[in-house]
């Protein structure tokens, strides 16, 4: 079949409508509902997914100043590889990072758009990462997830809440409320779509009504990928939340308190 022609067009609309059909199903089932703790202080979490070496090089340092941990999503099936972000961190990157305490988070073993696989290979494939994991970092057991490409499923939803307690999504929002733990909200950092006024305007708006930010880039670099932030930017964005007085947490922290809080 030509793509070019009458039929191509019909199937990219048709996929398009199976995208948006397959999001808003997985954001209105297998929802693992939560709600902030009395008392919860306003908190932001950073984020890195794959995560590559600039964002090590760059955003570390920035991180151990403001003596603030972050969450690194990791696909160990990418350890060391050239990818469109930049070369991805090797595996001593990641037992660094574990020691400094810094959360590892699972990425999927393949980095897999939960668009293109059965449900089944995305748990396995999830599961398999969390085994890699385990073996670089003897003990370690991931208690967040981010979903790779933020493609989510009802089935990669399902397969991936049932292994970890909180799974991260890329669809811009707040924490607060009622929220789902399984499909948390998170807002790109990213210099194409993101500003220092726009991070500026989102950490006020979390100090003074509440709530969980939670950020995601990938790499962090002078002149940074689509899906990327410049080393400034990033630097403005932890200033601008110690600033305002917010609480800098991993995602498995923030997690685990409200479910702590939770099952009290």
């Amino acid at each position: 079949m030509d793509v070019r022609g009458p039929e191509g067009a019909l199937a990219r609309a048709g996929a398009r409508v199976g995208r948006v059909t397959g999001r808003a199903l997985a954001r209105r089932l297998g929802r693992r509902p939560a709600r902030l703790p009395e008392g919860f202080p306003p908190t932001v979490s950073f984020t890195f997914d794959d995560f590559p070496e600039s964002a090590f090089a760059n955003a570390l340092p920035v991180l151990r100043r403001a003596n603030a941990p972050a969450t690194w999503y990791v696909s160990c099936g990418l350890l060391g590889a050239q990818s469109p972000v930049g070369v991805i961190a090797g595996p001593e990157r990641v037992v660094a990072l574990h020691e400094a305490g810094h959360e590892i988070g699972d990425h999927t073993f393949g980095h897999l758009d939960a668009r293109a696989v059965s449900a089944a290979r995305y748990g396995s494939d999830l599961a398999a990462n969390q085994d890699s994991l385990a073996r670089l970092v003897p003990g370690l057991r991931p208690a967040s997830f981010a979903y790779p490409y933020g493609q989510v499923t009802l089935g990669a939803k399902r397969a991936a809440s049932a292994r970890i307690p909180a799974c991260r999504g890329t669809e811009a929002g707040i924490a607060r409320g009622t929220f789902d733990l399984a499909m948390l909200p998170a807002t790109a950092l990213y210099d194409r779509a993101m500003t220092r006024a726009g991070v500026e305007a989102l950490v006020a708006d979390v100090a003074r009504r509440g709530g969980w930010l939670i950020f995601y880039t990938h790499d962090v670099a002078p002149s940074p990928s689509p899906w990327g932030c410049s080393p400034s930017l990033f630097e403005a964005s932890v200033a601008a939340a110690l600033a305002a007085g917010l609480r800098l947490a991993t995602v498995a922290a923030v997690s685990g308190e409200i479910r702590g809080r939770a099952s009290a």
